[in-house]
């Protein structure tokens, strides 16, 4: 009996033991954006209140007992913070990935939960996106996302296209609310092409009239977040290299970044360089393409107290004899500043999330010729443009009602000057003279908006209203002859709008892993620089002088969202949604009889002027698939489709260069729709998620549905497969190598441009090879 007791209590004893030892938990904490490892992380059990800090590998150890549920909670003064439930004795290494801060706090950043829960369409490119791409321009990458597409008229610049709304049918802006105005009439030089892809963080796209406090959102958002200061628990330096290097489109591209700082002061400089000549396309025709471009930028941010940052930031970039084939002119020079102050405060307390206020500027100097075009022997043409944006933006978001508000006002003031000095080589009498291309033209925006939103069990609301007045004004429109003789005068170009635009959506939480999603929405957009003062340019992808309307009225949209969410830990995730758009006081080129203004632009077959139709629809929908992070291997999968309808179009019939009747064409297409397209891309992570290959393919249909009445052309269908090999050598280096179109398929897109003076269209770029080196220390 006494060996038995003796044997009881022994046993008891190395139970209680056991059940009191400690386990350690080994993690591993990187960047969610470059993989890099994170110093100086606090991991708390929330349970024990224990703790540690992840060292210069990122690595850490925490004790904890078996018997305990492990609730670790992460914070560092540059992530967001994260917790997360880990079993201890399943969970004993753990990789943890932190979403970098971003210092200005974008509308996605602080609202956090509610991101998710947005009842309507937006895509999100990440950096390793950007970084494994040989591409270099913003509008070119932007083709690769469902639903967008791109019009390419040269080697940069391709202006982009989401759900078949395009040019200022979209808001393009940087870090929530800075804005840069072109300065060429045939946007050779959009808002994205003044960005270079190498200073971004992520690029977002919200897709509809919904984000209202983006300022006016007719067709949607696009918001380039770039890379912004930090600040640290010590002082730090870091520094961030990029090196890529192509064949054919032969070039490279190089950037070099340091930043640093403290838990006061945080810094950011940055310096990019790329230079590319001609490509062949797929059947061996050399394409113009070259261009040469750089930038500095820097920006300074102070932490006085916790939970309030001011930052300062500029930015000079830079381009030179960029090719526009299909264009009547090159890029010889663009010059651009941007110049922004921004202030972000949190610490409020809990009824004020955040308060924030903003002022930018922009400044763009582009110049234009035709010295490269086979007609400069007779008209040698220089253009010389000053496009200036400046505006802030003040908002609050505040705990109000058991929801969450953001209310604010933002500004916006474009100006516009323009002139055009040709000189007639064989008309040697004649002495050189100037047309205007804009006239000292002025569009200012004072808006103000609120955005609610609130959950109600499983129920995610929000609802959106926002105000605008715009106002726009330009000196007389005039086209004169070499003599003098006026061609066209039109001297009433005020105009004033009051706009109201409004949202409100519902997402509908099925369970934990499906979600049903519905938003209905108006969006007003007053017209922009090119429809109001445009004097007597050939501007669009028809053969057509245009001339501005300083009395348009501002188009509207009315639009509604169905969508489907579904997330499941094995499963992957499947999004899909549909939308219709129902817009009224479309805007549209309509042809102006000979005996009111004649065409001054040679080959061109009349003139058309920027007026409002009643009515037209755009519908259309997307799905997307990507399967489980937990999985070695992955597949994603995109497919979407947009049709516009123009109820009543005109035709007109030529004989020659005359107009000899017109017809009704009833339902005509809109013109410029991208076709039906699939993206597919499957790969597979080996050697512990260091060599990752992945092969891609685009399947692009042919475009059938045009405009009979714009005598657009159809385009052929294509597929491409690109090859991409992504290794990481460790939280430093990483090396992407690839090749693009492997098959060298012939193809353009739809929406390319044909070269000047022809019917061929602009041809994409045959097979490349190339590689991307980064480095961050």
């Amino acid at each position: 009996m006494r060996k038995f007791l003796v044997t009881v209590v022994f046993m008891l004893g190395v139970a209680v033991l056991s059940l009191s030892q400690e386990n350690v938990i080994d993690g591993l904490v990187l960047d969610a954006e470059t993989g890099s490892a994170i110093e100086g992380v606090q991991i708390t059990n929330i349970s024990t209140k224990i703790g540690t800090v992840s060292d210069k590998k990122g690595s850490f150890q925490l004790a904890v007992r078996n018997n305990q549920a492990v609730h670790l909670l992460l914070k560092h003064i540059s992530y967001e913070s994260l917790e997360i439930k880990a079993d201890p004795l399943q969970n004993k290494e753990l990789t943890i990935r932190l979403n970098p801060k971003i210092t200005y706090l974008d509308e996605i950043t602080v609202i956090g939960k509610y991101d998710k829960t947005r009842p309507y369409r937006s895509e999100k490119v990440t950096l390793k996106e950007m970084e494994k791409s040989n591409i270099s321009g913003i509008g070119n990458f932007l083709r690769n996302e469902p639903n967008v597409g791109g019009v390419r008229k040269g080697a940069l610049g391709i202006d982009p296209v989401v759900r078949g709304f395009k040019y200022s049918q979209l808001n393009v802006q940087i870090n929530g609310g800075t804005k840069i105005e072109g300065g060429c009439p045939n946007r050779m030089d959009p808002a994205t092409a003044h960005v270079d892809l190498n200073d971004l963080q992520s690029i977002t796209i919200f897709k509809g009239p919904y984000a209202l406090k983006y300022g006016p959102n007719f067709g949607g958002v696009i918001d380039m977040t770039t890379k912004s200061i930090r600040f640290y628990n010590k002082f730090e330096n870091h520094v961030d290299v990029m090196a890529g290097a192509q064949t054919n489109y032969t070039g490279f591209k190089s950037s070099v970044g340091v930043h640093g700082g403290n838990n006061l002061v945080g810094y950011y400089l940055k310096a990019n360089y790329k230079q590319y000549s001609d490509y062949e396309s797929g059947d061996g025709q050399i394409i113009s393409s070259s261009l040469e471009q750089y930038n500095v930028a820097g920006s300074i941010g102070i932490q006085p107290a916790e939970g309030h940052i001011v930052e300062v930031g500029l930015d000079r970039s830079w381009g030179r004899n960029v090719d526009f084939p299909a264009l009547p002119m090159d890029e010889r020079n663009d010059d651009t500043k941007l110049f922004n102050l921004s202030y972000l405060g949190t610490a409020f307390g809990e009824s004020i999330n955040f308060l924030r206020f903003k002022v930018y500027k922009s400044n763009v100097e582009h110049e234009m010729d035709n010295k490269n075009r086979p007609f400069s022997d007779t008209v040698v043409a220089i253009s010389n443009i000053k496009a200036i944006n400046a505006g802030g933006k003040l908002g609050v978001n505040l705990n109000l009602f058991k929801g969450r508000l953001e209310t604010g006002v933002d500004y916006e003031q474009i100006s516009k000057d323009g002139v055009r000095n040709k000189s007639l080589i064989m008309q040697p009498n004649l002495p050189s003279f100037n047309e205007d291309l804009w006239n000292n033209a002025l569009i200012k925006n004072l808006g103000v908006f609120a955005e609610w939103q609130k959950t109600f069990k499983s129920i995610d609301f929000i609802a959106a209203l926002r105000y605008d007045y715009n106002t726009a004004i330009s000196d007389t429109l005039i086209r004169n002859k070499p003599n003098g003789d006026a061609v066209y005068e039109d001297g009433n170009t005020s105009s004033s709008f009051n706009n109201l635009s409004f949202s409100a959506g519902i997402t509908w939480n099925i369970s934990k892993k499906s979600s049903l999603l519905f938003a209905l929405g108006r969006g007003s957009r007053s017209p922009d620089m090119t429809e109001r003062f445009i004097i007597l340019l050939p501007i669009s992808y028809d053969p057509y002088d245009y001339l501005g309307n300083p009395q348009l009225k501002p188009e509207i949209n009315h639009e509604a969202d169905l969508g489907y969410r579904f997330a499941h830990q094995k499963m992957g995730a499947i999004e899909a949604s549909l939308f219709f758009s129902y817009v009224t006081n479309y805007i549209l080129g309509e042809l102006e009889p000979p005996s009111t203004v004649k065409p001054q632009t040679k080959g061109v077959l009349g003139v058309k002027r920027f007026t409002n139709i009643d009515k037209a629809y755009l519908t259309g929908f997307e799905f997307t698939y990507v399967t489980a992070e937990q999985y070695k291997w992955f597949v994603s999968l995109n497919a979407a489709y947009t049709m516009g309808i123009n109820p009543e179009a005109i035709q007109y019939i030529y004989e020659g260069v005359e107009v000899v009747d017109e017809q009704i064409i009833k339902n005509d297409p809109l013109p410029e729709i991208p076709p039906f397209e699939a993206n597919l891309s499957f790969g597979y992570k080996f050697l512990q998620q260091k060599l990752t290959p992945e092969l891609n393919i685009r399947m692009v249909a042919a475009q059938n549905r045009v405009s009979v009445a714009n005598n657009e052309k159809t385009s052929p269908a294509y597929t491409t497969f690109d090859f991409i090999l992504n290794y990481r050598y460790n939280e430093f280096l990483r090396i992407y190598g690839g090749v693009t179109n492997i098959f060298n398929t012939n193809y353009y897109e739809h929406l390319n441009r044909n070269i000047i003076g022809s019917t061929t269209p602009l041809y994409e770029p045959g097979t490349v090879f190339y590689m991307n080196l980064i480095i961050n220390l």
